[in-house]
């Protein structure tokens, strides 16, 4: 009986090295559009879990959000901790270009994201944050650059209130499940997770109908019947 070829490491890296450039022309693509247009296509494609929520609005104002999920995990502590980052900062070891850090905090006092985390992010070219909690330095994430995201802010440390308990890991973040890899995108309107597996579609089906969009807008423009012009795209 013939054994099935075992891919080599040389087989396996180019795999590596396609799929990064297919997400990084997906990341790419992404900036030219906007969260309401992929909410409708992921809509239609049977996925209407997307949008986090609106209570996490933009940090740096103005800042559009792309990149690939890191997902961290934070629990509530009530104790002092001698390595109270440990988990944080190993999370550091696994950010590749393109990450967003994504952290599902229950936590609504303190700040787990500071100026500190986005200068470490910024120099390994992650594409910006994402918390469902509260941020401190906000002037200096602001100058930074970095897009960030999140609840609102606080001056408190997270050191002993909250800490990383899961890296890597399936987090839920407005009833919507966030996976290693999952691509997140963040605008004025808000934020939303696409999985990876829908990722190409969506995005494909986005640039159709940001182009019919535009047909739409010009038609409407010069006063046709909206309802004749809805019937004719099926868009509004």
């Amino acid at each position: 009986m013939t054994q099935p070829d075992t891919p080599t490491d040389e087989a396996r890296g180019a795999a590596s090295a396609r799929a990064d450039e297919r997400t990084k022309d997906l990341i790419r693509r992404l900036r030219a559009l906007h969260t309401a247009l992929l909410a409708d296509v992921l809509d239609k494609l049977g996925h209407r879990s997307t949008f986090l929520g609106w209570e996490i609005g933009q940090i740096t104002e103005g800042r559009t959000l792309v990149g690939t999920a890191l997902p961290l995990q934070a629990a509530t502590v009530e104790r002092s901790d001698d390595a109270p980052y440990r988990l944080l900062l190993e999370a550091y070891r696994e950010m590749v270009e393109d990450d967003v850090v994504v952290i599902a905090s229950p936590d609504r006092a303190s700040g787990v994201w500071g100026e500190l985390l986005g200068v470490a992010a910024l120099a390994r070219r992650c594409g910006g944050a994402v918390v469902d909690g509260l941020v401190r330095d906000v002037d200096q994430v602001r100058e930074l650059g970095l897009p960030v995201y999140g609840r609102g802010a606080s001056p408190l440390d997270s050191a002993g209130r909250q800490e990383i308990v899961a890296v890597g890991e399936p987090v839920e973040i407005g009833g919507v499940e966030i996976r290693r890899g999952d691509l997140i995108f963040g605008d004025t309107m808000g934020v939303i997770a696409i999985p990876h597996e829908l990722a190409e579609t969506a995005v494909e089906r986005a640039e159709e109908k940001l182009a019919a969009e535009s047909t739409v807008r010009d038609e409407l423009a010069r006063g046709d019947d909206p309802s004749l012009v809805f019937d004719r795209y099926g868009i509004l």
